[in-house]
């Protein structure tokens, strides 16, 4: 799906979820009703969504559970249901997530939900914007490597003839 070790095949990745789904996988079950809703890669098709995130939600996937109360408190792509939306986000949040909380909490402060989404995106995208600038500050590297990459990129250092501790140095800014 994402074509990070093999090539990109979009068309075998959905028909291999679709099986792991129909097994009662509830991950790929979730994974499924995105790819759905979101229509990116393969055609939107929000009946299909609903349905993948449903069966993924029945078996307590706080994901699936967020993404459907989401959907029916916004109502966009499905007729507006605020009861179902309080009954999906409250079992997401029982389970810890803090998005499904703060909309529970915030369910009647707002009208447009979309709105509110937007502008609580933007929040964490600052959030993380201002942690990253502050990491950069205390001298940390700008950019994160997680440790597959790294191990390949210390392999292939080693491949050419350096020393497995082999650190670049720091360069200072003036």
């Amino acid at each position: 799906l994402t074509g990070e070790d093999i090539p990109k095949d979009v068309e075998k990745a959905v028909c291999w979820l679709e099986q792991s789904a129909g097994q009662g996988n509830q991950y790929a079950q979730y994974a499924l009703g995105k790819l759905y809703l979101t229509g990116e890669d393969i055609p939107k098709d929000v009946e299909k969504a609903v349905c993948w995130l449903e069966r993924s939600s029945n078996q307590g996937n706080q994901y699936a559970q967020y993404a459907l109360g989401k959907l029916y408190l916004c109502g966009k792509d499905i007729p507006r249901d605020r009861e179902r939306a309080a009954v999906y986000l409250q079992a997401a949040a029982e389970q810890g997530n803090i998005y499904a909380a703060f909309l529970l909490e915030h369910m009647d402060s707002f009208r447009d939900p979309d709105l509110f989404l937007a502008a609580t995106r933007l929040m964490h995208r600052l959030e993380k914007l201002f942690r990253e600038d502050v990491h950069r500050a205390a001298g940390g590297s700008p950019f994160h490597i997680d440790r597959k990459r790294r191990r390949r990129l210390s392999e292939k250092k080693q491949a050419q003839g350096h020393k497995r501790d082999d650190r670049e140095p720091v360069q200072q800014q003036i």
